[in-house]
């Protein structure tokens, strides 16, 4: 991976990780048009935190994510969660 880049997209996840309502994603690779993240998703403790969880899935993490990465890497074009559906 292109350090630079690897760089950018670790920044971009840190700053939109409490978006996603407890979820969490890892970068594992960034190819030339799709980016692979570990999903790990939202704890199942209602009361750990003031966020609603039960309404963050999966669709809604890619689809925020896909809007960001496209600002950061030209021709991006998809995001692949693997791990904890």
């Amino acid at each position: 991976m292109d350090r630079e880049l690897n760089e950018k997209v670790e920044n971009m996840l840190s700053q939109i990780k409490p978006s996603l309502g407890g979820a969490d994603v890892l970068l594992k690779d960034i190819g030339e048009e799709v980016v692979t993240l570990e999903y790990r998703r939202p704890l199942s403790n209602p009361s750990a935190c003031h966020v609603d969880r039960t309404r963050i899935t999966k669709e809604i993490v890619v689809e925020i994510l896909e809007a960001d990465l496209k600002k950061i890497i030209p021709g991006f074009r998809k995001v692949v969660l693997i791990g904890e559906g």
